[in-house]
């Protein structure tokens, strides 16, 4: 690629005229060899040359655009084209996607079909992912079938993307459904219907799915590996884990990336044995990292070791000061254990350094399309019904503990979250799917950070004073409530 730059470098220099051709495939090489500086250059040449409304040239820029984080430039010069194939709209929709604007890609793609265009399975596949990250199983459903009646369903990259899409959406049996009704699994098959499995906490058939790859002589990738160790840490399984984790490295000959060693710092500290996963860390080539000591940092909340804690955090500090996800969990830890003063320090802290909290964003699908909430929310026109609801159900609650049949989690649920003034966005959401869902259909809430622990008693004691079952997917796992228990055993 760096060749076909110092070519491109070469003709201008003896004075000759680039082509439309000429910056479509100079275009293509800086986007491969990641030479966003030059393609800069390249960029002012295409102005003066008034080639930028080129489809060819468009569709390179676009690649461009989308993998520099550009989009709305990349959306400009699409806007821009003189013509825009089938090429284009997928090469927009594509980076919509990579760039995490999941819904601009989905109103993207409703375009596409309302001029009469026939997407392409790249188009369909891309569409799919967006699907599956905004957890919009309807929508995808939808897309399925078109793709279906298209054809496209026989060809693997299809069904990837339809387990993908179902397992983010909290529908594991639908997902291992689709991957069975699939007549041709590639790695990339197993390795999702693995990792849905170990999302939804389904350790042992994560485990026994990976046995059937293995006589199915299927060779394992490092995202099939990362799934079984997932399942390994959220089962609480620590000698499979950490057996699977050498036979990655041993067998296979896979190096350990950044999730791996994350994953098994988990595995060590979901179990107590902080210790290890420390000395794991430092002995890792990955030590400097923040994500593998952010972990530690949270195991240190859940087994109330706030002096490891404090280094910890002082260490994460150090790597990645600005970091909101840290400064939350150690606020939290001293939270736990009734360090009020160090909360409030660790509060100050953190507007002292400008630093952040992320929002807490929780949404669910009906037929009527997405709906999102944020803690305290009260701009849904049906905000009303909805704390109405929400002060039954937390009423309902209270009457089964005033009777001494709750569990020990009735004690767990805080005044300040009793209170509705603030109260968390998941269980707004909850709220309003109860209101418009039938009794037999379950409750799917997606949040964008990891549920609470009042939040985590709630649901497990509405779900069963309601008789409902509500799955809830945070930032780390999904959690199946159902009849006042939840599947991850309290194990998260």
């Amino acid at each position: 690629m760096i060749e076909a730059l110092n070519l491109y470098s070469e003709l201008l220099s003896r004075g000759m005229e680039p082509t439309e051709f000429t910056f479509s495939s100079v275009l293509r090489a800086c986007n491969l060899a990641g030479e966003l500086e030059f393609w800069k250059q390249v960029h002012g040449q295409l102005l003066k040359h008034s080639l930028q409304g080129d489809d060819y040239i468009g569709s390179a820029l676009i690649d461009l655009y989308s993998n520099s984080g550009c989009t709305e430039d990349g959306y400009r010069c699409f806007r821009s084209l003189y013509k825009q194939d089938i090429v284009t709209w997928t090469s927009m929709i594509s980076g919509f996607v990579q760039n995490e604007l999941f819904e601009k890609a989905l109103r993207l793609f409703q375009e596409l079909l309302c001029y009469g265009l026939k997407p392409d399975l790249f188009t369909i596949s891309s569409v799919m992912n967006a699907c599956a990250s905004l957890a919009v199983a309807r929508t995808g459903e939808q897309i399925q079938c078109f793709a279906t009646k298209s054809g496209f369903n026989r060809f693997s990259v299809m069904g990837n993307s339809c387990i993908h899409m179902y397992a983010r959406s909290g529908d594991v049996d639908a997902a291992t459904l689709r991957f069975q009704e699939m007549e041709s699994r590639d790695v990339v098959s197993w390795s999702a219907v693995i990792s849905s499995h170990a999302q939804h906490g389904c350790a042992k058939d994560a485990l026994r799915i990976f046995n059937e790859m293995m006589d199915a002589e299927v060779v394992p990738n490092e995202i099939t590996f990362l799934g079984v160790l997932t399942a390994c840490s959220h089962g609480g399984l620590v000698d499979e884990g950490l057996g699977y984790y050498e036979i990655m490295k041993m067998e296979y000959g896979l190096a350990p990336t950044i999730k791996h060693c994350t994953c098994v710092v988990d595995l060590l500290g979901r179990a107590g044995r902080l210790g290890d996963a420390e000395a794991f860390i430092r002995d890792s080539v990955f030590r400097d990292d923040p994500v593998v000591w952010r972990s530690l940092l949270a195991s240190c909340r859940i087994h109330g070791d706030i002096e490891r804690g404090q280094l910890v955090a002082d260490r994460i500090m150090e790597l990645e000061p600005t970091s909101s996800a840290s400064y939350v969990i150690l606020y939290n830890m001293y939270l736990d254990a009734g360090e009020l003063s160090l909360a409030s320090k660790t509060r100050d802290l953190m507007k002292e350094r400008g630093v952040k909290k992320e929002p807490g964003l929780s949404w669910i699908e009906l037929k009527s399309g997405v709906h999102s909430f944020v803690a305290g929310d009260k701009s849904h026109p049906e905000s009303n019904a909805i704390y109405e609801k929400l002060a039954d159900m937390l009423s309902k609650i209270e009457k089964v503990a005033s009777t001494g049949d709750a569990s020990r989690e009735s004690n767990d649920i805080s005044s300040r979250e009793q209170n509705l003034e603030g109260c968390h966005s998941e269980k707004l959401a909850v709220a309003f799917g109860m209101i418009h869902l039938p009794q037999s259909a379950p409750i799917r809430v997606l949040k964008n950070l990891r549920v609470c622990r009042d939040c985590h008693s709630t649901m497990k004691l509405i779900s069963g004073s309601e008789n409902r079952e509500i799955i809830l997917r945070d930032a780390i796992r999904f959690h199946h409530f159902r009849g006042g228990a939840c599947s991850c055993g309290d194990y998260w």
